[in-house]
């Protein structure tokens, strides 16, 4: 009776065991089945797939001339902030919103808006400045997207400041135009 006893007590010590195992590597295999998805969910391959992923990001970095850039990204938005230790002049911020950049100087709270025309360039004035200057900003960006971490970031971060005196760059350009005479078509 003894052997019984022994053997139904190790048995079930064995039962109990394996179970505990069991329920041990079941829920190892779900926290890393589910820690690859929120991975795979927070990988991007460039700034502009972050973008339209609607990736939060915060980046850091100094480039190749020392200038130590901040960027915020935030559901298709750009903020990015520029200081140069070695020169006053060469601050300020840049926010990409909404088809418009505007870029200003904290120092001298004075600043340019430019609409951002599609890529098809449908408004046609000065469409390949405004495109190519927001595109260097998002390549520059790009380059060290290594240094871009996914974190929470105020919607503020992308309202431009109100005691900027912003000058609208897209108006100017069509006043400009529409002032210089035409030349006749073939010249």
């Amino acid at each position: 009776m003894n052997k019984k006893i022994v053997f139904i007590v190790i048995a079930l010590i064995l039962l109990l065991g394996g179970g505990y195992y069991m329920s041990l590597k079941n829920n190892q295999s779900k926290a890393t089945s589910s820690g690859s998805i929120s991975e795979t969910k927070d990988v991007f391959t460039s700034i502009k797939d972050a973008m339209s992923k609607k990736m939060t990001l915060v980046c850091e970095f100094k480039d190749e001339t020392g200038i130590s850039t901040k960027s915020y990204i935030k559901n298709g938005a750009v903020r990015v902030t520029t200081n140069n230790e070695a020169s006053e002049n060469k601050s300020g911020d840049i926010i990409i919103k909404d088809k418009k950049m505007y870029m200003w100087d904290i120092k001298t709270k004075q600043g340019f808006v430019y609409d951002i025309p599609d890529e098809e360039g449908e408004k046609g004035v000065g469409s390949t400045d405004e495109t190519s200057q927001s595109e260097n900003y998002l390549n520059m960006i790009d380059k060290y997207k290594d240094s871009c971490k996914v974190a929470a970031v105020e919607d503020s971060y992308f309202t431009p400041p109100t005691d900027i005196n912003f000058q609208d760059m897209s108006k100017l350009l069509e006043d400009l135009k529409k002032q210089t005479p035409q030349l006749p078509q073939g010249y």
